[in-house]
């Protein structure tokens, strides 16, 4: 049975008659009946009752209707996705990233990308996580790797996966010492933290752990999300870093696991909901493989889903 047969059905039973259909269909009326005939021996239903005044649908044909809709429909999906793929050579992707994907995730996922969409141009742009859910408002980047939760149930989400911050203190610090560190030890300590808006849940919740080990820290904020590990080895203060970070060559500074209740920082990448972009799509594949083969690598790897983004970071 070809497609063809399928739309003839389709505008005959919309039609409930032979000539007006087969006018639509471009088609002689005994042709059309010839082709309704050879779909009915293929089938071996009934699927058109004739009259000398008018047609129906027999309940075969009313079934083989919603079936005959639904196939054309998903030939037309593939033809308009194979469209798509098509003007991926000359395509564009815009991608946003923070700092701690750049050390990360982006790297690895760019390459796959970039190996397998050569011809995509790919426009990057670097901030955090607050700013970023606003250029996906607007439309300025079509995804983003960024730290949920997040304030913004436009929308979806794809959890990479997770990993605990350390502390970086310069190798000359009386901590330095020791093999870990506990919130008490951050006593009398700077700390270096990005500006709250930049990521108020990570932000609060540092400060929590402060106050559970029995103080309020003293804080300095940098400006730039490349200011603090100069600001760590002039010895103004410590500041956090995650093991991924600590992957980056950083002399003169050593970064020691935090016992106990560490916060952690999530890994995601994060795209509007009715963004229906054959590339995004194509982008998000390149991420779902990456999950699937990159678990020995992950410090924490989460099964691929896709949510809603509710809360806030």
């Amino acid at each position: 049975m070809e497609i063809q047969h399928f739309r003839c059905f389709i505008v005959l039973a919309q039609e409930l008659h032979f000539t007006r259909a087969a006018e639509r269909l471009h088609l002689s009326q005994p042709h059309l009946t010839r082709i309704v005939n050879q779909i009915e021996k293929e089938l071996g239903v009934t699927l058109v009752r004739r009259t000398t005044r008018r047609i129906t649908l027999t309940d075969a044909g009313e079934k083989f209707l919603v079936e005959a809709q639904a196939v054309l429909a998903r030939v037309e999906q593939a033809i308009q996705t194979m469209r798509q793929l098509a003007a991926t050579n000359t395509g564009r992707l815009r991608i946003g990233f923070t700092e701690m994907a750049r050390h990360c995730v982006l790297p690895k996922i760019l390459s796959v990308f970039r190996n397998r969409y050569g011809q995509v141009q790919l426009d990057i742009l670097e901030n955090c996580t607050e700013e970023l859910v606003e250029t996906l408002k607007s439309a300025k980047v079509d995804l983003a790797f960024l730290h949920p939760p997040l304030r913004a149930d436009f929308l979806n989400l794809i959890s990479i996966y997770q990993e605990r911050f350390m502390i970086a203190l310069p190798l000359n610090h009386p901590l330095a010492l020791q093999t870990e560190i506990v919130f008490a030890d951050l006593k009398n300590e700077t700390l270096i933290l990005p500006h709250r808006e930049h990521g108020p849940v990570l932000y609060d919740h540092i400060l929590h752990l402060c106050q559970q080990g029995g103080f309020s820290p003293t804080v300095i904020h940098r400006d730039t999300d490349r200011s603090f590990l100069g600001l760590v080895t002039a010895n103004m203060g410590v500041c956090f870093m995650t093991s991924s970070m600590q992957n980056a060559k950083n002399p003169g500074i050593l970064c020691l696991p935090i016992a106990g209740d560490a916060p952690t920082l999530e890994h995601a990448v994060a795209w509007r909901r009715d963004d229906s972009s054959v590339f995004v799509s194509s982008f998000l594949q390149v991420v779902q493989e990456f999950l699937q083969t990159s678990g020995v690598w992950l410090e924490k790897c989460f099964c691929f889903h896709t949510t809603t983004l509710e809360s806030g970071r």
